[in-house]
């Protein structure tokens, strides 16, 4: 074969073989433990170190944790990873078996909005507890403490509930620059589109993702899990990328 082909034919092959390898995963996100707003309770997931914070109006209170065996953020289901970014409790399921989940688990929206249009799959992201003592990095995705932890920490995980969840856990505040752009353009989608439901004077909460941010009303009164919006930025423009919750 002659010189220059044999050039071109490894090209191709290497082009080819580039096409075959795996996307590489976004960077590792973390999430900020930093003051609570508003009164509203957080729970910051640190994957790397195990532990599981909960954060309060003036205090902050650690547990152990086990993630996934799965190294970095979900991606597809059965993956074996525990998802990175902003997740909210949605329910409670009880009567589970109690070797595995502690009897019950607390339900989280993966995947969000953000997720499905990355095209991140899978479900049954949980926080629960095991019949018999934690071991690091075990789940298959979940967040599980142990069962004397979860009875305490358990109550307080209300339907609404903000968990973050990085590879690590950083100091810092909950809300970077942009926090008050994401809350004007709630309020405005909210006057456009909620039909009346929101006054326009209600508190906006609003949390820094990775790549993303989550605003919803700051009422608490309604019960359930509240309506949400989650904001991108692509070239200097924010555009809605999904809504979730009530409506």
């Amino acid at each position: 074969m002659p010189s220059r082909h044999r050039t071109l034919f490894s090209r191709f092959l290497l082009a080819i073989l580039l096409a075959c390898l795996p996307a590489p995963e976004a960077a590792a996100w973390e999430a900020p433990v930093g003051g609570v707003a508003d009164g509203q309770p957080i729970a910051v997931v640190d994957k790397e170190a195990q532990r599981f914070f909960w954060l309060k109006p003036g205090s902050v209170r650690e547990y152990v944790c086990t993630t996934g065996k799965g190294k970095g953020d979900k991606q597809l289901r059965g993956d074996l990873k525990t998802p990175e970014g902003i997740y909210f409790i949605t329910g409670k399921r009880r009567g589970l078996d109690f070797e595995e989940y502690g009897g019950e688990a607390y339900m989280l929206d993966y995947p969000n909005p953000v997720d499905r249009q990355r095209g991140k799959t899978g479900s049954g992201i949980w926080v629960h507890s095991r019949g018999r003592s934690i071991t690091p990095f075990e789940s298959r995705g979940c967040i599980v403490l142990n069962l004397g932890d979860i009875r305490k920490i358990g109550p307080e995980l209300k339907p609404g509930t903000p968990v973050l969840i990085g590879k690590k856990a950083r100091n810092g505040p909950k809300n970077e620059p942009g926090s008050g752009e994401v809350e004007r353009l709630t309020r405005e989608w909210l006057g456009a589109n909620a039909q009346g439901r929101h006054n326009g004077r209600e508190a906006i909460r609003t949390l820094e993702g990775p790549g993303y941010w989550v605003a919803w009303v700051a009422d608490s009164s309604k019960g359930g899990s509240p309506l949400r919006l989650y904001w991108e930025q692509h070239e200097g423009a924010w555009r809605l990328a999904g809504v979730a919750g009530q409506k």
